[in-house]
C-alpha cells in the first residue's frame, strides 16, 4: 500500500485533474473519492486508519524539530486577520517571516505566558508552537477549514474555550503596532496580527501508525508525515526526485507512505505526473503496488482518492466510461 500527499493538488480545483494523464489512468482504479473539510492533516490519519480525532500538532511538532514529549500541544500557526465590516476573517498564514521577525515575535510570547505555564516555539520561521504541562479540555478548527472565513464559527471550542480565546484577543494586543508589523507595513507584507491555534493534544494519546518506509520534503508540509514516521519509531527519509528511485522500498510488505512537495504552478502538476503518479500508476497496474492512495487538498478541503488494482476485464471496461477521477458530491457542490 502507497500513501501518496500532495498539497496544493486542488488548488485550481478539481476539474484541473482532467488534463492530467496519470489522473485519468488512476481513475479506472479508483474506488473510493472521500471529502474532508478539516484538511489534509485529518485526511491522512483516517488514510492511515488512524482515529479522524487524532491530534497533529504533537506530531508536526516533533517533524519539525522539536525533541519530543508529553507536553499538551497545540499548533500556533503565525496569521494574517482582517476586519470585514462586522466580522473578523482569517486572511491566511503568514509564510514569508524572517528568522528574526519569528524570534522576536515569539520572546514576546513567552515573556506575556510565562506564568500561564505556556511555552511557544518556532522551530520554523512560519510554524509555530504553543506547549503546556496543563492538559485543556478543548476542541479547535484546522486553519484549512477556517481559512478565508469569519472566525466567530471556528475559534476554540469546550470547557477552557474562553481561556484560549482571551489568549488570542491577548496575542492580537500584542502583536498590534509591534514594531515588527510597522515595518513590515512599511514593505507592503502582510502583518502578524495573531496565531491560529490548532491541532491541540499530547503525543501519549495518539495511537502508534503501522508504516515501513517514509518519505518527506523538506520544509513543513513535510512535517505530519515526519512527525508520524518517528512515532512509528522510523526515521522519515528524504524525498526523491522521481517515483523510480524509491520503487522497490514501496512496493515491498506494509504501508509506505510520500509526502510530497507542494503544488504552485502548473510545471510542478506536470513533475507530479511525470515523475511520480504516472509512475505509481503503473506498478498499480503492473501488480506492483496492491493499492494506492492519493490525497490533495485545495480550496479549504482535502479529497482522498483510494484505489486498487482490478482484474483485467474491469480494467478494460473502466477504460470506456471513467475519463477523470470521481469527485465527492459535496464537494461537486462548494
Amino acid at each position: 500500500m502507497l500513501t501518496l500527499t500532495v498539497p496544493g493538488l486542488l488548488r485550481s480545483g478539481e476539474q484541473a485533474l482532467i488534463t492530467l494523464p496519470s489522473a485519468r489512468a488512476l481513475a479506472r482504479h479508483v474506488s473510493s473519492a472521500t471529502e474532508d473539510r478539516e484538511g489534509l492533516g485529518t485526511a491522512l490519519c483516517a488514510a492511515l486508519s488512524m482515529p479522524r480525532a487524532t491530534p497533529p500538532a504533537p506530531l508536526c511538532a516533533m517533524g519539525a524539530g522539536l525533541p519530543a514529549d508529553d507536553r499538551y500541544t497545540l499548533a500556533a500557526t503565525p496569521v494574517t486577520l482582517v476586519a470585514d465590516r462586522d466580522v473578523v476573517v482569517l486572511a491566511g498564514p503568514v509564510i514569508d517571516l524572517g528568522a528574526d521577525e519569528a524570534a522576536a515575535l515569539i520572546r514576546v510570547l513567552n515573556s506575556h505566558f510565562a506564568s500561564d505555564g505556556v511555552a511557544f516555539d518556532a522551530p520554523r520561521r512560519a510554524a509555530w508552537f504553543a506547549r503546556c504541562d496543563r492538559t485543556f479540555s478543548l476542541s479547535t478548527s484546522s486553519l484549512e477549514a477556517a481559512a478565508g472565513r469569519p472566525i466567530a464559527d471556528f475559534l476554540p471550542a469546550g470547557p477552557d474555550a474562553k481561556t484560549w480565546q482571551r489568549w488570542q484577543v491577548e496575542i492580537q494586543m500584542l502583536f498590534h503596532e509591534h514594531p515588527i508589523n510597522d515595518a513590515r507595513a512599511a514593505r507592503g507584507s502582510a502583518p502578524v496580527s495573531g496565531v491560529w491555534l490548532w491541532g491541540n493534544g499530547r503525543l501519549a494519546d495518539i495511537a502508534r501508525p503501522e508504516l515501513a518506509s517514509v518519505y518527506a520534503c523538506g520544509d513543513e508540509s513535510g512535517d505530519l508525515a515526519r512527525g508520524l514516521a518517528r512515532h512509528a519509531g522510523l526515521s522519515a527519509d528524504t524525498l526523491a526526485p522521481v517515483f523510480s528511485a524509491i520503487l522497490d522500498r514501496v512496493c515491498g510488505p506494509g504501508h509506505s507512505l510520500v509526502s510530497m512537495e507542494p503544488i504552485s504552478n502548473d510545471a510542478n502538476m506536470a513533475q507530479l505526473d511525470a515523475a511520480w503518479l504516472g509512475p505509481a500508476v503503473v506498478a498499480l497496474e503492473a501488480g506492483r503496488l496492491d493499492a494506492l492512495q492519493l490525497i490533495g487538498d485545495g480550496s479549504g478541503t482535502a479529497i482522498t482518492w483510494g484505489a486498487k488494482r482490478r482484474s483485467r476485464l474491469a480494467r478494460m471496461t473502466s477504460r470506456l466510461r471513467r475519463r477523470a477521477l470521481p469527485v465527492p458530491a459535496n464537494a461537486e457542490e462548494r
